[in-house]
């Protein structure tokens, strides 16, 4: 996972699973679609989530 800096933004993401009940993991990301993109990217090797179907952030105001 990347090192946090001073403009990214901690997100919280759900990820919907086929398997297993749904997880909360956290990321970071200047925006709500990096975050998502880095989340994607992370499930499997940080994460070992390997039945991901789908990834959602609440959205921010």
């Amino acid at each position: 996972m990347k090192a946090l800096k001073s403009h990214q933004l901690q997100w919280s993401v759900t990820v919907t699973r086929k398997y297993n009940p749904p997880r909360q993991i956290i990321v970071f990301g200047r925006s709500q679609v990096e975050a998502l993109q880095d989340a994607v990217a992370s499930a499997r090797e940080v994460w070992g989530i390997w039945d991901a179907k789908s990834f959602s952030t609440p959205e921010r105001k």
